[in-house]
């Protein structure tokens, strides 16, 4: 067994756990920081509630499998090895390897039989080694296992010629040799690379287990690699092996796993020497719905697991077993590490969807959400880096604060927990790793899924699998697997940048057709930006005087459009439009807010479109003429204004007086062409909006949420509802009024 010094005890452990605990504590603080300057009303609540939930169920799942793992290690196996470790040697089964090599680096092959001749001197039976490789490595693993073992005491050699076809053909022919040899029925058969050097002591470890569980049919222990030519894959999988350990001992709680590693693993002999074993392992088959039925290239490990799977056998991790693996890399790194994961992730989905279907009474419950987790955290793991995409295109820079520093907390807290049981630990510039490594898996995932039968194994002969077909099929194939890629892609697009609020569906795909369908917008001959101008969000200032001052300045000619920032906007006195011509559009409900305060300078409407110095007389004599009088009267008027794509958020005044303040939102007096479109008004009182001998105007895709008037309304039926919109949008000699679109408050929806 792996007998190294517990690295908890050394100094430089401590020291990279002391960076990755400082560097965790960073992150917290950049997020206790940051979190004040999250406001709801800006950023909105429907990204808090889906992010929150998100996060809330990865990390509990997470957590859970930590817990799990922690009780396997240190209760479950802890008691399991001692009483194996009671079991005498010539009580234990007779081990058999069947070791398919092919071309390997000579150093490599000698290292590698060594090994298994070290392991099998350590037990009483012999150890049967079929060897399926060249006929130049048959006689030079002869040599190897000669001078090892000269009385051939401890080794029993089987040689056989490479079958060509592959390390599945090269299995199933060294299965079919072994029980064409009459093995005893004890016998426990190991699967392994020829680059894969067993640790001391790991079969006298391993075999123990069979003895003590009956029913289990397979077992597998932990990876650790030795990586030749690029220190940056070494680190990679350093990583991947420690996250593996974890999960795989949460999974052996279950008494399954999600993979019997082709590096090494152990079957007991009635299962892997049964016919159909060996025939699933050469020519393991899978029937897409797009690419028809096509063979397995590589995974040979994914085809043992799921047949043992299916029979019904249980399955073991052992974490105290450990096996080496040797990695030459030569060419381009970053290609080498996409070839692999191709290869890994298209195994894993070519594999989960008939375990999945095999369902959860079979597998087993936990087993079974564990194999569906592995397509839903395909898109989970791409929402931070897709907002973090998204933050940097619109400028949100709170936000790309708060995921940075969430990331910066999680990542270097999850290397912790994963140090927690490895022999060597986890460092700080595995955040870099981890975080590159999740992203990137996500997305090969993501293609990988809609093209499943594209396998290519550069370790094997650089063997390659293609798509069936020729000419029109080939390419109607290739052409859907496309779509749905691109188009799973465009649909997360969208759902970030609604989460995000860079959009809201709900709003602007109606408001997009309206646009180029119904309502034809003039271009504005210039926009000039607020910010520009003194309006600046987010900074709990005064922004009414700084708006106003910008809408007197307005040249007369032309269409102007006013484009208001991202933010928050403090309103402590009203804003008066009496300028024609103009557009004031912000940035999107719910992303552009104007908090409107309640106090003594605004007695009657925050916003009010109205003629420049139209009297209080004026408008009384207004009140009292006819529609017609209204409509062909000298007096001037406004024209030609849109407010759009904004949220105007009364601030009432003192709590004990919220019920006494009587201001009006938005209010249009002696103004024809105005359109309001995607606004949505909170806490209004008492109107929302109020036309008053107007023209002409249209209101569109309006909400009207916390208003005062409707909060007691009583019961939810269309008697009801008309009310409550008589009372929040007042009419009075306002002709060709178009009001759709209108979201009234969730009691009433």
């Amino acid at each position: 067994m792996n007998q190294t010094v517990n690295p908890w005890t050394t100094a430089k452990f401590y020291l990279n756990l002391l960076a990755l605990l400082l560097i965790s504590a960073g992150g917290f603080a950049g997020l206790y920081y940051l979190s004040p300057q999250l406001q709801t009303a800006v950023y909105g609540g429907w990204a808090v509630l889906t992010i929150g939930t998100l996060g809330a169920i990865r990390w509990s799942w997470f957590g859970f499998q930590l817990l799990r793992s922690w009780y396997y290690r240190k209760w479950v196996f802890a008691r399991w090895r001692r009483k194996a470790n009671r079991i005498p040697l010539e009580e234990l089964p007779t081990p058999c390897l069947i070791v398919p090599t092919f071309k390997e680096t000579p150093w490599i092959t000698d290292k590698v039989f060594r090994a298994i001749a070290d392991n099998a001197k350590s037990l009483i039976n012999p150890t049967m080694v079929v060897v399926v490789t060249t006929p130049e490595e048959i006689e030079a693993i002869g040599k190897i296992l000669d001078e090892e073992d000269p009385e051939h005491q401890y080794i029993k050699y089987l040689p056989m010629l490479d079958p060509a076809g592959g390390k599945r053909k090269a299995l199933a022919e060294g299965l079919r040799l072994l029980a064409r040899s009459n093995p005893p029925k004890n016998t426990i058969v190991g699967l392994m690379d020829g680059d894969a050097v067993i640790n001391p002591g790991v079969l006298k470890g391993c075999l123990p287990f069979f003895n003590m569980f009956p029913k289990m049919g397979a077992l597998t222990t932990d990876e650790r690699a030795t990586v030749l030519g690029s220190k940056f894959f070494e680190e990679w999988l350093f990583l991947r092996f420690a996250q593996r350990h974890l999960y795989m001992c949460s999974h052996a709680l279950s008494k399954k796993v999600l993979c019997l590693t082709g590096r090494f693993s152990l079957f007991r002999a009635e299962a892997a020497l049964n016919p159909s074993f060996a025939d699933l392992l050469e020519k393991d088959m899978l029937n897409d719905w797009l690419w028809g039925e096509f063979k397995f290239l590589s995974g040979d490990d994914k085809s043992t697991w799921y047949w043992t799977l299916k029979a019904g056998y249980d399955m073991m991790y052992v974490p105290d077993a450990m096996v080496d693996t040797i990695e030459t890399i030569s060419g381009s790194v970053p290609m080498r590490a996409y070839q692999n994961m191709r290869r890994w992730f298209g195994n894993m989905l070519r594999n989960g969807s008939r375990a999945l279907a095999l369902g959860p009474n079979k597998v087993g419950w936990f087993i079974w959400y564990s194999i569906l987790d592995q397509r839903l955290s395909i898109w989970t793991s791409l929402i931070a880096p897709g907002l973090i995409i998204v933050y940097l295109l619109t400028g949100n820079w709170i936000q790309l604060g708060l995921i940075f520093f969430w990331l910066v907390f999680t990542r270097a807290l999850s290397l912790i927990l994963f140090s927690i049981g490895r022999d060597d630990y986890l460092r700080p510039v595995h955040i870099i790793y981890m975080l590159a490594s999740q992203w990137s898996s996500s997305l090969i995932k993501i293609y990988t899924q809609m093209n499943l039968a594209k396998q290519k194994w550069s370790n094997r002969g650089n063997q390659k699998s293609d798509i069936a077909g020729t000419g029109f099929g080939k390419w109607l194939k290739l052409s859907t697997s496309n779509f749905l890629y691109y188009a799973q892609l465009f649909g997360f697009t969208i759902l970030l940048c609604s989460i995000a609020k860079v959009f809201s569906p709900a709003y602007d795909i109606p408001n997009f057709w309206w646009h180029f369908n119904v309502q034809a917008k003039p271009t504005p001959t210039e926009i000039v930006k607020a910010i520009n101008y003194g309006v600046l969000p987010n900074d709990g200032k005064d922004d009414g005087a700084a708006l106003q001052k910008l809408i007197a300045s307005l040249p007369e000619q032309g269409l102007i459009q006013v484009n208001l920032p991202i933010g928050e906007l403090d309103l402590f006195r009203p804003v008066e439009i009496n300028h024609s011509n103009i557009i004031i559009k912000g940035e999107g409900a719910g992303r552009t807010v104007i908090k409107a305060h309640v106090t003594e300078q605004v007695p009657d409407s925050f916003i009010t479109i109205k003629p420049a110095n139209l009297s209080k007389d004026v408008k009384a004599s207004n009140s009292q003429i006819g529609i017609d009088s209204v409509v062909n009267s000298s007096i001037p008027r406004v024209h030609n204004v849109e407010l759009s794509r904004f949220s105007l958020a009364v601030v009432p005044p003192k709590p004990e007086t919220v019920l006494n303040y009587k201001v009006d939102s938005i209010v249009l007096d002696r103004a024809d062409k105005v359109t309001l479109r995607n606004i949505e008004f909170e806490q209004s009182q008492p109107h929302a909006l109020v036309l008053n001998n107007t023209e002409s105007v249209n209101a569109e895709y309006i909400a009207i949420e916390g208003n005062l008037n409707c909060a007691n309304s009583g019961t939810a039926n269309a008697i009801a509802q008309n009310l409550c919109l008589d009372e929040q949008i007042s009419l009075k000699n306002a002709v060709n009024t178009t009001i759709q679109g209108v979201n009234l408050p969730a009691n009433l929806s």
